[in-house]
């Protein structure tokens, strides 16, 4: 009997909060969002860079069913809680490595899924294999919230440390180990984590996370054969790498994408042999060109020559945005231009023709004095640059935030906005010239812009300003050409360069679509002509300028004009889904998909079980106060996703973007979880509101006021910019890690049970809040998201006052 007692009144006793747990969730939480940003840049290869986006809800999702899962299982609370966190660390190494595996068996395609009938079999097997690693994760966390709700500010703050450090981390392993190796670091952080846990008082559970770590780290011997990457196959030139080794000359990763170099078998016609550089196994490609010595003989059979058929007597500077491997640089060093600045946002591309490959480039790049090479973001160097230009190209550029795709990229680009455009015109020489190419499908669009920025800077445009070409189709292109675009003079086209560009553009087989002197009617002649072309393009999503707010250049469409043929069309691609990306709405309707399957998800697994939850206690809990922490998930990741973008425009490179937003604002964070300890919610109400009104005021003046100091302080340098950004993020990520810890620590103990359910509703509406924040940028703009996220914020504070209220009666 008094055996009996005395293991009631161990059972009744507290546990007792040990530093191994902050270790642990520390660790856990950096190896949850490392995955994460992994992720994105594996599945932007096996898959298409629209779908990586789809990693942030799956992570999420793991989250928030983790939460439902401890909250209705009886079985999980009644097993010792370091013997439980140690095998689910455990756990969540095996699915790193063992989940990567398996769904790199999966011949998965979202393109065709209603072309083949096992898609649909195939997708939520996928989707459940992603997401078990981030549901072990997620259940972790939960555990150590619910079971030591007295600490959660401090578990909280080694929660978001550790996750604010995960960039560090991604940045230093994925050059060097890729998509695949870094998987075994995630999986060894969780076999870490294990050992940490366990080692006390189950040890052998730490042994076995030992051997499996060790196991984990011998799959980095030939990992490319040991952790292969399936590509989809609707990637042409994905599987021709596969299927071609013996053509390869370089594979290698960097933070933004996956390169693969390929020799050409075929000579090139104009004396410039090529290798192709593949990004992300064909989601992009560049040429390199071989050169074997100057001066260059040969005309370079490229299309960008036409920015330089105006036959000037000399070209003093070209500036090209986003050089790549170098074509447009050969070109202008043809036509004897004395210096020219090549922009490209990808480190490994600049390495390679500067460094790597300089066997093949030879001369073009190394030791050439001529050409000054820069590792940036175009955009953010030409603002910076106080020198005029004659020439500018812009060869199918794809910007920073498109490229680094993974995390919140679905169709933005900065390059192509109508404040991009201002840019160029104002570092452009008075007879300077303007080159940009873009499938044909976005020329209308790409004239819009020049219009409105032409007028808009000068208070008129001319006709004489454009020409129009595009390349004749070729077999895989069925009505429009892929290669097409604007050249455009600052003081117009004479006579004698409308011929001179005619006979450029017949020697390099192309067609004029429009140029001044001829009358060729059609949508082109509309635009350019047009004297009123506000009214022209209103209503028209194909038409209507992309602009700093809202840089979605490829968004034709809008969410209101496709019907469910087109969605059909895009989910039956099969072997023509490149052609989709860029004339077809696949953002819309993929964002638009996402959040289908999330609410369908949500419903099921948030909703149906806590309706039918069975009542612990007397005491009823509020089920209005969960709407506390759904607005906590809304506010936080639709203010973070939005800072990501306005700061990816000021910052640049997307790794400055990485490591200076998503790391200050959950470091920021954790020490603002941190701080709220000392808050006593019951006694502190005035400092509590002031917490509230700081953030939803601070997002709102930031969502206004940051284009103009970012504009004010675009020439600066970047440590400068760095600096600015650390500032501005800081202070509100602090205040924004304090709500949640704060709102845990108004649950009762006898609620208790319903924390990991306020973590699982936090999680489903953080997950829906990425969709929602893309959705509603692409119709109204990212200023009005921090407008938004303000209001969440001061409408989360009324729900806590509610909740106060109910419990202190005040």
């Amino acid at each position: 009997m008094s055996k009996h007692i005395k293991a009631v009144k161990q059972a009744a006793k507290p546990e007792a909060l040990k530093n191994e747990y902050f270790a642990g969730i520390f660790l856990i939480s950096l190896a949850t969002l490392l995955l994460e940003f992994s992720m994105t840049r594996v599945l932007s290869v096996s898959l298409w860079y629209h779908f990586a986006f789809m990693i942030i809800s799956v992570a999420l999702l793991g989250f928030g069913v983790s939460g439902i899962v401890f909250t209705m299982s009886k079985k999980l609370k009644g097993i010792k809680t370091d013997k439980l966190l140690a095998l689910l660390s455990m756990c969540f190494g095996i699915s790193v490595i063992a989940g990567f595996l398996v769904i790199n068996l999966i011949p998965f395609d979202p393109f065709s899924l209603f072309s083949d009938s096992m898609q649909f079999l195939y997708m939520p097997v996928y989707y459940l294999l992603i997401t078990i690693p981030f549901f072990f994760a997620g259940l972790i966390i939960s555990i150590l919230l619910s079971k030591f709700k007295k600490d959660v500010s401090k578990l909280y703050f080694y929660d978001l440390l550790g996750a604010g450090l995960s960039c560090f981390a991604f940045v230093l392993l994925m050059p060097s180990f890729g998509g695949n190796g870094i998987m075994t670091f995630i999986a060894a952080f969780g076999f870490i984590a294990s050992m940490i846990f366990g080692f006390k008082n189950h040890k052998v559970i730490a042994v076995i996370s030992f051997v499996l770590m060790g196991i984990g780290f011998s799959f980095l011997i030939d990992r490319d054969n040991r952790l292969p990457i399936r590509v989809t196959e609707n990637k042409i030139f994905g599987n021709y790498i596969k299927s071609r080794p013996d053509l390869n000359v370089f594979s290698g990763w960097n933070t933004i994408s996956k390169i693969d170099v390929l020799k050409e078998e075929e000579p090139s016609s104009d004396g410039y042999d090529i290798q192709m550089a593949f990004i992300d196994e064909g989601n992009a490609s560049t040429n390199i060109p071989n050169v074997k010595k100057f001066p260059l003989l040969n005309k370079p059979a490229d299309a960008s020559n036409l920015a330089f058929a105006c036959g000037k007597d000399s070209i003093d500077r070209v500036f090209v945005l986003g050089s790549g491997g170098g074509g447009e640089i050969l070109v202008s060093l043809y036509h004897n231009a004395n210096e020219v600045i090549g922009v490209e946002i990808n480190g490994l591309l600049n390495d390679l023709i500067s460094n790597k490959l300089t066997y093949w480039t030879g001369p073009l790049i190394k030791n050439n004095k001529q050409v000054k090479l820069i590792t940036d973001d175009a955009r953010s160097v030409i603002r910076s640059d106080k020198i005029l230009n004659d020439v500018i190209i812009s060869a199918h550029t794809i910007s920073s935030s498109a490229v680094s795709s993974g995390a919140m990229s679905m169709v933005e680009n900065y390059i192509m906005t109508k404040e991009a455009v201002k840019d160029y015109l104002t570092h452009l020489k008075n007879d300077g010239v303007i080159y940009i190419s873009r499938p044909e499908t976005q020329v209308p669009k790409l004239i819009s812009t020049f219009k409105l920025a032409g007028k808009e800077l000068y208070g008129k445009d001319d006709k004489r300003n454009f020409i129009v070409f595009k390349r004749p189709l070729n077999s895989f292109e069925e009505s429009k050409s892929f290669m097409a675009g604007v050249v455009y003079k600052k003081n117009g086209f004479n006579d004698i360069d409308v011929m001179n560009m005619r006979y450029e553009a017949s020697n390099l087989n192309l067609d004029i679509d429009y140029d001044p002197m001829a009358n060729q009617e059609g949508m082109y002649r509309d635009l350019i002509e047009s004297n009123d072309i506000e009214n022209l393009i209103k209503g028209k999503p194909n038409l209507i300028p992309a602009t700093d707010d809202k840089p979605f250049f490829d968004d034709n469409f809008g969410f209101g004009n496709f019907n469910w043929s087109d969605i059909r069309e895009i989910y039956s691609q099969n072997d023509k889904a490149i052609l989709a990306l860029k004339d077809k709405p696949v953002a819309e309707v993929t964002l638009l998909t996402l959040l289908f399957q999330i609410l369908f998800v949500s419903l099921l697994l948030l909703i149906v079980p806590f309706v039918f939850m069975k009542k612990e206690t007397e005491n009823r809990f509020e089920k209005k106060y969960l709407v506390y922490f759904a607005l906590l998930g809304l506010g936080y990741i639709m203010l973070q996703v939005s800072m990501i973008q306005k700061f990816t425009l000021f910052l640049g490179q997307p790794v400055y973007t990485m490591l200076t937003v998503i790391s200050t604002m959950l470091v920021a964070s954790g020490i603002g979880s941190r701080y709220s300890g000392k808050i006593d919610a019951k006694k502190d109400k005035n400092k509590i509101t002031a917490v509230f009104i700081i953030i939803g005021v601070y997002a709102i003046l930031l969502g206004l006021l940051s284009p103009l100091l970012f504009s004010a302080l675009s020439g600066s340098g970047i440590f400068f910019r760095i600096i600015v950004s650390v500032v501005l993020i800081f202070p509100l990520g602090f205040f924004m890690g304090m709500p949640f810890p704060l709102g845990l620590s108004l649950i009762g103990d006898t609620e208790s049970n319903y924390i990991p359910f306020a973590w699982a509703v936090n999680g489903f509406f953080s997950v829906i809040g990425t969709v929602i924040t893309m959705i509603l940028a692409m119709i109204i703009g990212f200023k009005f998201i921090f407008i938004i996220t303000g209001i969440l914020y001061l409408t989360a504070l009324y729900f806590l006052t509610l909740r106060l209220k109910r419990i202190y009666l005040y």
